[in-house]
C-alpha cells in the first residue's frame, strides 16, 4: 500500500466513523438533579429598614426522558421537583417562605459530534407550578429556557453536568417578597 493509498484511507474512514458515530438515535430515561445557583425569593422595595433573606433549604430533582434523533439532535422532557425554604427577617417582621414546585423543561437539545465528552446546547420552554408558596404572592408560570453543559457516553449509560438559565415572566409585586425572574441552575444527570 502506498503512502497516497494509506492517506486516502484515513482521509475516508476518520470522517465516516465520526457520522456513524453522529447517528446516534433512541430513547432513554434518567434522573436529574441540582442545585439552584439564584435565590427563588428576592425583597422588594416595599419593606424598609434592614431586611434579611436566607436560604435554607433548595434542591432540584426528577425524572427526564429524551428522543434522541439523528445528526446529533434530541427532545428533552424533564419533570423537577425544586423545594425551597428561605427564612425572612426584617423591623417586625419574621416568616419562614416556602415555595415548593414543579418545573417541566421542555428543550431541543443538539450535542456537538465530538467522540468521548460530548458538549451540548439546548434550548426551549418551561412550565411551573407550586404546591407550596404563601398566598399573597402570584408566579409567572410560563419561561424560556437556554442550557449547555457536557456528556459522557459509557456503553448506554450517558452521564451529563450543565448548566440551565431560565427567565420567567413578570411576577406581582404586591408585598415585599417576589419571586425573581431570573433562575439559574447547575443539574447532574445519569440517562440510561
Amino acid at each position: 500500500m502506498t503512502a497516497i493509498s494509506k492517506i486516502a484511507l484515513v482521509l475516508l474512514a476518520v470522517p465516516g466513523l465520526m457520522f456513524g458515530q453522529h447517528l446516534d438515535f433512541g430513547f432513554g430515561v434518567g434522573v436529574k438533579g441540582g442545585v439552584p445557583i439564584t435565590d427563588i425569593f428576592k425583597t422588594t422595595g416595599i419593606i424598609t429598614g434592614p431586611t434579611s433573606l436566607t436560604r435554607s433549604n433548595d434542591y432540584l430533582v426528577g425524572p427526564v426522558v429524551e428522543l434522541r434523533v439523528p445528526f446529533g439532535f434530541a427532545l428533552e422532557l424533564d419533570g423537577i421537583y425544586r423545594n425551597a425554604e428561605y427564612n425572612l427577617t426584617a423591623p417586625n417582621v419574621s416568616a419562614r417562605l416556602n415555595a415548593s414546585a414543579w418545573e417541566l423543561p421542555y428543550l431541543a437539545k443538539f450535542r456537538f459530534p465530538i467522540p468521548l465528552l460530548k458538549p451540548f446546547v439546548s434550548a426551549g420552554g418551561a412550565y411551573r407550578t407550586f404546591t407550596d408558596l404563601p398566598a399573597n404572592i402570584t408566579p409567572a408560570h410560563n419561561a424560556f429556557v437556554l442550557a449547555g453543559g457536557l456528556e459522557l457516553r459509557i456503553r448506554r449509560v450517558r452521564l451529563s453536568g450543565e448548566m440551565r438559565w431560565l427567565r420567567w415572566g413578570e411576577p406581582s409585586t404586591s408585598t415585599g417578597v417576589r419571586l425573581t425572574q431570573n433562575q439559574g441552575e447547575v443539574l447532574f444527570g445519569v440517562v440510561f
